[in-house]
């Protein structure tokens, strides 16, 4: 089974680069499967699962009145279809549609790790603290998930 751990964010706006963060660590310890890095979504995004059998992604997250910190664990189709203004903006899910219609080798699961934060427009490298305390809890879990096959 070939297997891709995708980070996404931009490590130099504070919180949005905890995906690249988790990732970078996973690539130490964890051997026999793909890391990624990426700063692209949508269409762009399809490129990088394309070949996989499997995808964990691991990417900020921010919601109304999320508390920093917060791991959600999500699926495609838990992720709501927006439609952008530009047809060359769309998100993940219609991405992945796309994908599925006209690419055909999308992967047959793929899981989003998906990390609540507080500040991801502010430049710097480092996490704030509460985001910063859920990287060793999905390392761990994502951990987990591949040494019980799931």
């Amino acid at each position: 089974m070939k297997i891709l751990i995708l980070g996404i964010g931009n490590p130099i706006l504070k919180d949005d680069g905890v995906g690249i963060h988790i990732v970078r660590e996973l690539k130490k310890e964890v051997k026999g499967v793909d890391f990624e890095e990426a700063s692209v979504s949508g269409l762009e995004l399809v490129e990088l699962l394309k070949g996989y059998d499997r995808v964990i992604i691991v990417d900020a997250i921010k919601t109304e009145n999320g508390k920093p910190g917060r791991i959600y664990r999500l699926t495609p189709d838990e992720i709501p279809t927006m439609h952008g203004i530009s047809p060359h903006d769309v998100d993940f899910r219609t991405a992945l549609e796309f994908g599925e219609k006209f690419i055909g080798t999308m992967p047959k699961k793929i899981d989003i790790y998906g990390i609540e934060v507080d500040n991801a427009t502010e430049f710097g490298e480092d996490l704030t603290p509460e985001v910063a305390k859920s990287v060793p809890l999905v390392i761990k879990k994502i951990k987990k998930e591949l040494q019980n096959g799931s």
